[in-house]
C-alpha cells in the first residue's frame, strides 16, 4: 500500500507535499531544537533533558522516585546514561538508541525507546532516527505489518520512504531558503510523518 502524501496546493498551481513540514520545522527548530542541542553539549545538561522529555511528551516515563526521591538530580541518571553514547562512538545509530533504552530501563524500569532516540538525536545531531508513536502510524500505511517498538524495521521502513521524497524535500528546503544540510531534510521527513499521523 502506498503512503497517500498530501499536497499543498501553492501559487499558480504548483504544489508541494512539504512546504508546511519545511516552514513548520524550521520555526520549531531555530526556537527549541537548536538552542536545546547547543545547552545539552555545553549548558546544563539535566535541565535539557528535561525540557526534551517535556516538550515531546516522554517526561511521563521518568518516574521521579527513580531520581530525585532518592536524592539525585532529576534527568541525572540519563545525562550520565547518554554520556556512555557520545558522538563517533563508533557503533552503529540503531545499536546505539537500543542500548541507550536498555540502560535506561535499568534505572527507571520502564520502556523508553522514543525517549532513547530523542535523546540520542540531540546529543549526536544525525544519523538517529527518532521513534514515534505518531510517525509509526503513517509508516504502517505502507508496511502494515511494522510492528510497535520494533526498532530496526521502524528505521528500515523509514529510510525507504525517505529515500522517495529527500529529493522533493531538498527543493522545498532550497525554495525557502532554510538549510541543505543532510540532518534538517531527515527532521523535516520526521514532522511530515508525525503531523499524517495525527
Amino acid at each position: 500500500m502506498e503512503v497517500e502524501l498530501k499536497p499543498v496546493i501553492l501559487l499558480f498551481g504548483k504544489m508541494s507535499i512539504f512546504e508546511q513540514d519545511v516552514k513548520e520545522y524550521a520555526g520549531f527548530a531555530a526556537e527549541f531544537d537548536s538552542p536545546i542541542r547547543h545547552a545539552l553539549v555545553n549548558d546544563d545538561p539535566c535541565d535539557a533533558i528535561r525540557r526534551i522529555a517535556t516538550k515531546y511528551h516522554v517526561a511521563r516515563n521518568f518516574w521521579r522516585r527513580f531520581d530525585e526521591m532518592l536524592g539525585i538530580t532529576r534527568y541525572q541518571p540519563v545525562v550520565r546514561a547518554l554520556g556512555a553514547y557520545p558522538p563517533n562512538i563508533g557503533i552503529n545509530p540503531i545499536e546505539a538508541v537500543l542500548r541507550l533504552n536498555h540502560d535506561l530501563k535499568q534505572i527507571y524500569h520502564r520502556d523508553v525507546l522514543s525517549a532513547s532516540s530523542k535523546f540520542l538525536w540531540f546529543a549526536w545531531g544525525r544519523g538517529i532516527i527518532i521513534y514515534d508513536s505518531q510517525a509509526l502510524t503513517t509508516l504502517r500505511t505502507r508496511s502494515p505489518d511494522l510492528q510497535t517498538k520494533d526498532y530496526s524495521n521502524y528505521c528500515a521502513a523509514w529510510k525507504v520512504l525517505f529515500s522517495e521524497y529527500s529529493e522533493e524535500i531538498a527543493r522545498e528546503c532550497a525554495r525557502q531558503g532554510v538549510t541543505s544540510e543532510l540532518w534538517f531534510h531527515e527532521r523535516v521527513f520526521d514532522w511530515y510523518l508525525w503531523r499524517s499521523g495525527k
